[in-house]
């Protein structure tokens, strides 16, 4: 393989990461929060 085509892809590679944690990040806040107005709770 070619050496840019490494750098390439590991350049692109971490715009996907970041997607995927902050999707992870937005799910988990969601089910927090609607597990708490479930229980009639604050969530801090």
């Amino acid at each position: 393989m070619d050496n840019v085509f490494i750098y390439g892809l590991y350049i692109l590679i971490w715009p996907a990461i970041t997607l995927g944690v902050l999707i992870l990040i937005c799910t988990a806040t969601y089910r927090d929060i609607k597990n708490a107005q479930r229980n009639n709770q604050d969530i801090v």
